[in-house]
């Protein structure tokens, strides 16, 4: 029965490996190596970006074409650790949204969609964003019921009717295997002295138990389906191949390998207000893979050999606010093709997680004087993510 499902899975993939589950919107990763390999396996670092949107309905109860992101989970593959790590980043974050200006982080997705979305989450935590995954307000519900619903423990009753939003929420407490509208219920919840803290919780919680659910032996066996959910209720930039080899190297990992965090901030009456000391902390433990003492204790230099003016002074800040500590930025003696990191510390993995975030540029030891880590930052760093992609176009 395994090998007959895993037949069929590869033909479904080499049917639909070039295709883009409900269409491109974001360009997919350039200038950068991909982090995945045949067959189905993932080789470096991928960070995605989860974006829940909600329905807009005006006063005469009509859907409106204009949504904010409900939901923003940052979500990392990291194969080197083998773990998964996912950030969630309430709604109600106090951002500069470019362009825009001060808002909340979900105002983003009204004004750009998919595109400033990820461009917005790059700018606050300083981390690049390969890919994405767009899901409307019934996608994640469609996507649990292909896999037979998941298993989570209620903390509490919850019941809530709000008729203007079409929303009905008659959940009961306890353990139980909620459906994928159940599921899509105990997210949305916030009506309680919680508020939104909890709603994310709810959300990781979910997510928590649809990885368990995807470990199972069962889960093998709706693969299939679980794919056609993904093509006909998402919008991404990653391939069918690549969704499977994600979910192949989740279905490798314990429990214990997941950690979920919410990004600190305090809340106000509007907004909430990003405590920037822990969010560096957060950012350099889940997406970087090195403590912030360790960053802030190597000198890093930034030569600009792109001859494009400002490129090194942009990634030098970038790194700077991720907790690197940066001595000198300066032209460098002659132009150069590619991005380079050069370590004279003896210190790999601080040199590999710096290049990983510049998009996996090549990495030299030489050792000798100078700065502890030497950037060299050519051209194709312009093209990163896709968001500065966008960017550059615009």
């Amino acid at each position: 029965m395994v090998l007959g499902t895993g037949v069929g899975l590869y033909l479904y993939t080499v049917t639909h490996a070039g295709t883009f589950t409900g269409g491109a919107i974001v360009s997919r990763p350039s200038g950068t190596a991909r982090p995945f390999a045949w067959p189905f396996r993932l080789t470096g670092r991928a960070n995605i970006l989860l974006i829940g949107v909600d329905i807009t309905i005006n006063e005469r109860h009509q859907v409106l074409p204009v949504s904010r992101s409900d939901t923003l989970m940052l979500v990392s593959f990291d194969p080197q650790r083998a773990r998964v790590n996912v950030l969630s980043i309430p709604r109600d974050t106090f951002t500069v949204i470019p362009r825009l200006g001060p808002d909340r982080i979900n105002a983003a997705y009204a004004a750009g969609g998919p595109r400033l979305t990820i461009r917005t989450v790059e700018d606050l935590l300083g981390v690049p964003v390969h890919y994405y995954v767009k899901l409307g307000p019934a996608s994640f519900g469609q996507i649990i019921d292909a896999i037979g619903g998941i298993e989570v423990d209620v903390e509490k009753d919850m019941k809530y009717t709000d008729r203007w939003a079409d929303l009905h929420i008659d959940l009961t407490k306890g353990r139980q295997v909620l459906s994928g509208d159940q599921a899509m219920q105990y997210m949305r919840f916030r009506h309680d002295d919680e508020g939104d803290i909890g709603r994310v919780r709810r959300q990781q919680q979910v997510f928590l138990a649809l990885v368990g659910k995807l470990k199972s032996p069962a889960a093998v066996l709706s693969s299939p389906k679980l794919l056609q959910a993904f093509v006909h209720h998402t919008q991404t930039n990653l391939s069918v191949s690549e969704l499977i080899s994600l979910g192949l190297f989740a279905r490798g990992l314990h429990t214990t390998d997941i950690k979920t965090a919410t990004l600190p901030g305090e809340a106000g009456p509007i907004y909430v207000y990003v405590d920037e000391a822990q969010m560096r902390q957060v950012v350099a433990e889940m997406f970087v893979g090195v403590n912030p003492q360790t960053l802030a204790s190597i000198a890093v230099e930034v030569l600009n050999a792109s001859g494009v003016p400002g490129l090194a002074r942009q990634t030098a800040q970038r790194l700077e606010r991720l907790g690197f500590r940066i001595v000198r930025v300066e032209a460098a003696l002659r132009l150069a093709q590619t991005t380079t990191v050069i370590d004279r510390t003896g210190r790999p993995e601080v040199a590999r997680a710096l290049a990983d975030l510049l998009g996996r540029k090549p990495v030299t030891y030489e050792p000798g004087a100078g700065a502890d880590i030497t950037v060299v930052v050519a051209q194709d760093l312009i093209a990163l993510t896709p968001a500065q992609v966008a960017q550059k176009r615009n």
